[in-house]
C-alpha cells in the first residue's frame, strides 16, 4: 500500500503568530484530547488529557504525575495532540514540544484556572443528568496531590481528511 503524501500549506506571519484560532472551537477549556509519546526505547503511549487554557500556539494541559506520559517528557519532549471534528470526519494531529510546568506562579495561576474547569465540569454533569435522568460518577473537585501541567508549543498541525488526505501547517 502507498504511502500517502502530506501536502504542506505555506502560512502567512500572522496565521504563524496565532497557528490555533480555527482549532479553537474543538480546544476549549475542560475538554480532553489524546497525548502521544514516545519513550527511550521508541514505544508509543496515548492517553488523554485535560485542556486547562489555550493561547496562542501554546496548549495548557493537566498530566497526573503517575503514569507513562510524564515519564516519556523527562526524555524526550516530543508530543502529538489528536482531535476529530465528528461533524465533518476531519482528523486533526497537532505536533510539537513540552514545557512541564511543576511549580511556581504560572503554575499557581493555572491550578486555580483547573480547579475552576473541574467546577464547571462537575456542574454540567450534574445538570445533564438531572435533564436526562442518567446518574454519572461525581468528579472529585480537589485537585491530586501530584500533578503538572504540560505547556505544548505546537509547530504543525496536520489535517486528516475523511479519505485519508493529508494537509500540513508547519510554523517553526
Amino acid at each position: 500500500m502507498e504511502r500517502r503524501k502530506k501536502v504542506y500549506e505555506p502560512i502567512t506571519p500572522q496565521e504563524k503568530e496565532n497557528l490555533l484560532h480555527d482549532y479553537l472551537p474543538f480546544l476549549s477549556r475542560g475538554k480532553f484530547v489524546n497525548v502521544a509519546t514516545c519513550n527511550e526505547e521508541r514505544m508509543p503511549n496515548v492517553a488523554p488529557k485535560l485542556i486547562a487554557k489555550v493561547d496562542n500556539n501554546l496548549v495548557y494541559l493537566v498530566d497526573y504525575v503517575m503514569g507513562s506520559t510524564y515519564a516519556n517528557l523527562k526524555t524526550n519532549p516530543r508530543v502529538s495532540l489528536s482531535f476529530v471534528d465528528e461533524r465533518t470526519l476531519t482528523g486533526y494531529q497537532l505536533n510539537g514540544a513540552v514545557i512541564v510546568i511543576a511549580s511556581g506562579e504560572e503554575f499557581d495561576r493555572l491550578s486555580e484556572e483547573f480547579q475552576q474547569i473541574k467546577t464547571n465540569f462537575t456542574v454540567e454533569r450534574i445538570l445533564f443528568n438531572v435533564r436526562t435522568g442518567g446518574k454519572a460518577s461525581p468528579v472529585d473537585l480537589t485537585l491530586p496531590e501530584k500533578f503538572v501541567i504540560l505547556k505544548v508549543k505546537v509547530f504543525e498541525i496536520v489535517e486528516i481528511s475523511s479519505t485519508g488526505g493529508l494537509k500540513s501547517k508547519f510554523a517553526l
